[in-house]
């Protein structure tokens, strides 16, 4: 084959390897050689799925410094493999389901990683592992579906409020629930929980969870250019929001879901921050969005000052 002078991604699968996304060359193995050849690239990305890769086979990628996203799948890599991972220094994501040899003990060699995400599903992942995995600062998801790690594992990695073990078939969905509930246990601050405050707030959200989806019916209907729509917002946010607007979010940038944002707002939980702030949890049932939102007391009342969604972390967005 003749090898293009540049390369941003690399695919294998079946025997073919697609670079760049478009450019696809027949390479039925993948032999010591062309591994050097691609790490000898730029590349952002590289995935390889069914082949049996070792440990050795990924040397030449010691230290690469562009990859933000490597995947390889169904293959025959150890724990030894994590060292090679651990001098990539923009290396986020981390694919390595149906790798069997792989138990987690190596994890430790990535405590100075900034990984965000890990998929481990259909490996021998235990609970030793797992609490390896726990370990690594900038991680919020690891997969764990199909693995040997038992609840009393994932119980035991509770107290890392950041990560967010996915499993869709190792757990039940009620035993999840539990896990997250543990979670906010274990990261809540020691302040004692003002029931009757934290009653109050909810009632307030309810309100505005109400008027939001009603708000946004009439959009539906009524479109941007109507002449009540940001009359009728900004009737809202007087109402239930001290926040203070910020562009690109409502009240001054008009946006709205035709299922609804807040349509499916469950409450899970309420957290006691000062005497007169306190989150309240919730989770919407049609999109699985974990929300919390910062209640804070306004005169007699309290009103909504900030909400935050879970995805890497808790962070920041727009009512």
């Amino acid at each position: 084959m003749e090898w293009p002078k540049r390369a941003r991604t690399a695919d294998w699968v079946s025997g073919v390897l697609t670079l760049d996304g478009e450019k696809q060359f027949e390479v039925p193995e993948l032999t010591a050689e062309i591994m050097e050849r691609l790490a000898g690239y730029t590349l952002v990305g590289f995935h390889v799925k069914g082949y049996p890769v070792t440990d050795d086979l990924l040397s030449p990628f010691a230290g690469h410094k562009n990859m933000t996203n490597f995947g390889v799948e169904d293959g025959a890599l150890t724990d030894g493999c994590f060292p090679v991972f651990s001098a990539m220094p923009k290396l986020r994501y981390l694919l390595l389901d149906g790798n069997a040899a792989i138990h987690g003990s190596g994890l430790s060699a990535l405590q100075g990683c900034k990984l965000d995400l890990i998929t481990l599903n259909r490996t021998r992942l235990d609970d030793a592992g797992l609490l390896q995995a726990a370990s690594i600062p900038k991680l919020s998801h690891i997969q764990i579906d199909h693995t040997a790690v038992t609840y009393e594992g994932l119980l035991a990695v509770a107290s890392n409020n950041y990560i967010e073990p996915v499993a869709h078939v190792q757990f039940t969905k009620e035993q999840m629930e539990h896990f997250s509930q543990l979670q906010r246990e274990k990261a809540k601050k020691p302040v004692q929980l003002d029931e009757k405050a934290a009653e109050e707030c909810r009632r307030v959200l309810f309100a505005f969870f109400i008027e939001m989806t009603e708000w946004e019916q009439y959009m539906e209907q009524a479109g941007f250019e109507d002449a009540e729509a940001v009359p009728r917002l900004l009737a809202i946010w007087e109402k239930y929001v001290s926040e203070k607007p910020r562009p690109g979010y409502r009240p001054l940038g008009l946006s709205y879901s035709a299922q609804g944002t807040y349509n499916g707002e469950e409450f899970l939980d309420a957290e006691q921050i000062t005497k007169n702030k306190l989150y309240i949890y919730t989770k919407e049932q049609n999109t699985g969005f974990d929300r919390r939102f910062l209640m804070k007391r306004v005169g007699d009342g309290w009103r909504i000052d900030a909400v935050q969604e879970r995805l890497d972390g808790w962070q920041r967005t727009g009512l």
